[in-house]
């Protein structure tokens, strides 16, 4: 089961006006703190794949930029901070980082279909 599934994320793709195609992660459906997820869908690959990254260094005890999150302006409408083992959104602890290294794998994965 894909990581997505087991915590009721959708994704999307959608054409806009100009033929540009958007991607959208539904978290309506989610439980809980998982709903906070949708910040996801605003986030360059770029920031993906450094915040993928950033979680490896965490996960082998590995120095990391500390002020990674703060650098980030996509992160700035959030009090975002690693707090390990989670991935903490505006004081909650609402994702352990291996299953958010997972579903960020799988939106980058899904952006690039």
């Amino acid at each position: 089961m894909k990581k997505q599934d087991e915590l009721n994320l959708k994704f999307y793709k959608k054409i806009g006006p100009f033929n540009e195609i958007g991607y959208i992660l539904d978290s309506s459906n989610a439980l809980g703190e998982y709903k906070k997820l949708n910040f996801i869908q605003v986030l360059p690959k770029i920031v993906i794949i450094d915040l993928i990254n950033t979680i490896s260094l965490i996960q082998n005890n590995q120095p990391y930029d500390l002020d990674f999150l703060n650098s980030a302006e996509e992160f700035s409408v959030f009090d975002v901070v690693f707090s390990s083992p989670y991935f903490s959104i505006d004081g909650y602890q609402t994702i352990h980082l291996n299953d958010f290294k997972i579903l960020l794998q799988e939106w980058l994965s899904f952006r690039n279909l």
